[in-house]
């Protein structure tokens, strides 16, 4: 059954009494070019595990399945099931039907493997916050995401979009766009353009003393983006002399988060955890 055929996959929600729901973003891939394209990037081999973000009806968890060792697919939506077991069940496939925001990964999978999905615009920047937090890192991941979302987490600074996410992401991965997707890729084409991205483990060398510490500082200086980093700070944590720090760091007190690389982000935790706090 070739699943990027639209008059295929419209008979097959049809029997299964399926309508796709905007609130799941569920628009499925009708591009066998771009499908291919995707598996291509992901440089599987027998040996792999992979870990797939959203499986819908299995049109890219088939094809990774025909060349992987194992598949572990996430689907929110249980109107999928017959429609998965049914194409998968000659394959070496786990299927959870489990929102992904709430699984956690560490549970579910070990190290090596490769990520891959379509995340939706609702989840895409929660999911990759905690991932990026947490883990386990995949070797490679290949994502589909929205062009806002692509543009939000690989944003330097100095950039409107520039944010802890893009932090998190070039502290942890080297990135490549793959190929701009204009919307009719897609069934039902979704009112927004996306792209595919790989991401490449490549972890920095800088030290991080205290990661939560880290993540908070993080979070603190951009929550009120127009505001001086140094203002958000002193309300998190003022026993901290943060004058003196500045100009230890040569830190202009008018700067704010935008305009800090992410080095100087792990040089101010790291100031900050040598402190009794």
């Amino acid at each position: 059954m070739e699943l990027t055929d639209k008059s295929t996959l419209l008979s097959l929600l049809k029997e299964h009494n399926i309508f796709l729901k905007k609130s799941l973003g569920q628009n499925f891939l009708i591009n066998p070019y771009l499908l291919k394209k995707i598996v291509d990037q992901l440089d599987i081999t027998r040996e792999d595990t992979i870990l797939e973000i959203g499986c819908g009806v299995g049109t890219l968890t088939l094809e990774l399945a025909k060349r992987a060792k194992e598949v572990i697919g996430i689907e929110v939506d249980k109107r999928f099931k017959p429609i998965l077991e049914e194409h998968l069940k000659d394959f070496n496939i786990k299927l959870i039907f489990e929102d992904v925001l709430k699984v956690d990964l560490r549970k579910i999978i070990t190290q090596p493997y490769k990520l891959t999905g379509n995340l939706p615009y609702y989840i895409s920047g929660s999911f990759l916050g905690e991932y990026l937090k947490k883990g386990p890192y995949a070797q490679i991941m290949v994502l589909m995401l929205q062009k806002e979302m692509f543009e939000r987490i690989t944003s330097k600074a100095g950039s409107k979009k520039y944010s802890p996410l893009s932090i998190l992401l070039s502290l942890n991965y080297k990135y490549e766009l793959i190929t701009k997707v204009s919307p009719d890729s897609f069934f039902p084409p979704p009112e927004v353009e996306s792209v595919v991205i790989k991401l490449t483990y490549s972890p920095t060398p800088y030290n991080i003393l205290d990661k939560d510490l880290f993540y908070n500082i993080l979070r603190i200086g951009f929550a009120q983006r127009r505001k001086y980093l140094i203002n958000n700070l002193q309300r998190y944590l003022p026993q901290i002399e943060w004058k003196a720090l500045f100009k230890d760091l040569n830190i202009d007190l008018k700067t704010r988060a935008e305009e800090i690389i992410p080095e100087m982000f792990i040089e101010i935790a790291n100031r900050v955890k040598d402190y009794e706090y």
